[in-house]
């Protein structure tokens, strides 16, 4: 099991990703256009402080937002 694994394993409930996260959010929101500070302040309420600055690197990185 690799680092990412674990630290997916140990931030996110049901064994979720960072990629099934986002994969979810991309069926219902336009992830190029959304705005650094509101994604870390959503993804923070929803998430956490750990999480949250990776689902948004991670959108960030694959749509450039």
């Amino acid at each position: 099991m690799g680092t990412l694994d674990v630290i997916n394993r140990k931030l996110f409930r049901k064994d979720e990703t960072v990629e099934m996260i986002v994969k979810r959010m991309y069926k219902k929101m336009d992830l190029e256009n959304y705005p650094w500070d509101e994604c870390i302040a959503e993804q923070t309420k929803k998430y956490g402080t750990e999480a949250a600055p990776k689902i948004c690197g991670y959108i960030k990185e694959k749509y450039g937002s």
